[in-house]
C-alpha cells in the first residue's frame, strides 16, 4: 500500500507542484489541508483509470467508429496514436476537470469587472444575442465576445504564478538564475507591466481588437506558453463563449453595485476575485426567445 500510495503522489506531481516551497521540509508542508488536497488528487486519478478502463471495454465493439460526442474515447483512440499510456490519459482528463472548474471561476470575475462597464456589458450581450452559436463558424463570429474574455484573462488570469525548473545558467533581464533551480513567474504581474500594457489598471477589451498583442514576446500568456502551455485553454475558451451566449440568451442580468471592492485572492497558485458586486438574474420571456 505504501508503494501505491507513493506511486500515486508521484502521479499527482504536475497539480502538487502549486504546493510546493523548497524552503520548507517535507514535515512542515504537511499541513491537513496540504494531506487533504494529495489524498483528493490520488482519488480523483483512480476515478480516472476506471473511466479508461470502462471506456476501453465499451470500444471494443465499436470497430473503430468513434461517436463525435465522445471526448474520453477521442482523448484514448489519439493517446494510442501517439504510443502514450493509459496515465497519460488520466492526466488529460484531470487537465479538463481543472479546466472546466477554473472557468467557471473566470466567468465569475468577467462578470465583476463588467458591472462596472454597463457599455461593454450591453455591446457583448448584444452580439452574443444576434449570433446564435450552431457550430464552430458561429463561434468564430463573437469577437468582441472573445475580447472581453481574453481582457478578463489579462486582468487575472486563471493563474497567479507558472513554475519551471532551469536546466542551465540563464541570465534575465540582467540578472544571472543558475541551473538545476526552481524558477517562479507571474503572469499575474506581467499582465499589469505598464511597460507592455498602457493603462493596466483598467479593463478594455479593445486592447485585442487587432488580435492577441504579446504572444511572441511572453507579455500575454494566461495559459501558459511553449509545449507545456494548459492542453485545456481551447476548450476552455470555447466554453466561455457557450456559457456566456446561453447567460445572454436566456436572462437578463441587472448589475448591483454593493460600494465594496473586489481583491485579488490566491488560492494555491490559482486566481481569485472575492467580494464586490452582485447581479439580479432574470428569466427572459418566451416571446423574446422565439422573436430570435
Amino acid at each position: 500500500p505504501l508503494v501505491r500510495q507513493l506511486h500515486e503522489v508521484l502521479h499527482a506531481l504536475p497539480l502538487l507542484q502549486q504546493l510546493a516551497n523548497p524552503t520548507k521540509t517535507l514535515g512542515e508542508m504537511a499541513s491537513t489541508k496540504k494531506r487533504k488536497t494529495i489524498q483528493m488528487v490520488i482519488e480523483m486519478r483512480m476515478m480516472g483509470r476506471n473511466m479508461v478502463h470502462e471506456k476501453r471495454k465499451e470500444m471494443e465493439g465499436w470497430d473503430g467508429q468513434i461517436p463525435t460526442d465522445d471526448l474520453l474515447a477521442w482523448l484514448i483512440t489519439a493517446n494510442d496514436g501517439a504510443g502514450l499510456s493509459d496515465e497519460e490519459v488520466v492526466d488529460d482528463i484531470m487537465t479538463v476537470y481543472l479546466v472546466m472548474d477554473n472557468m467557471s471561476k473566470q466567468i465569475g470575475s468577467l462578470f465583476i469587472y463588467l458591472i462596472d462597464h454597463p457599455d461593454i456589458y450591453k455591446k457583448m450581450e448584444t452580439e452574443l444575442r444576434d449570433t446564435p452559436i450552431t457550430g464552430q463558424r458561429s463561434l468564430a463570429k463573437l469577437t468582441y465576445t472573445e475580447m472581453v474574455i481574453l481582457e478578463s484573462l489579462r486582468m487575472t488570469p486563471v493563474l497567479l504564478r507558472g513554475t519551471r525548473w532551469m536546466k542551465n545558467d540563464a541570465t534575465v533581464d540582467g540578472y544571472h538564475i543558475p541551473g538545476d533551480v526552481q524558477f517562479q513567474y507571474s503572469q499575474y504581474v506581467q499582465h499589469r507591466n505598464k511597460k507592455f500594457w498602457p493603462k493596466p489598471r483598467e479593463f478594455d477589451p479593445e486592447r485585442f481588437a487587432n488580435g492577441i498583442p504579446g504572444v511572441d514576446d511572453m507579455t500575454f500568456f494566461p495559459f501558459l506558453a511553449g509545449p507545456r502551455a494548459c492542453l485545456g485553454k481551447h476548450v476552455a475558451m470555447v466554453s466561455m463563449k457557450l456559457m456566456l451566449s446561453m447567460m445572454a440568451r436566456n436572462f437578463d442580468l441587472t448589475p448591483q453595485p454593493t460600494g465594496t471592492i473586489p481583491v485579488v485572492n490566491q488560492a494555491m497558485a490559482v486566481t481569485r476575485l472575492k467580494g464586490g458586486p452582485f447581479y439580479y438574474v432574470q428569466p427572459r420571456s418566451y416571446e423574446h426567445l422565439n422573436e430570435e
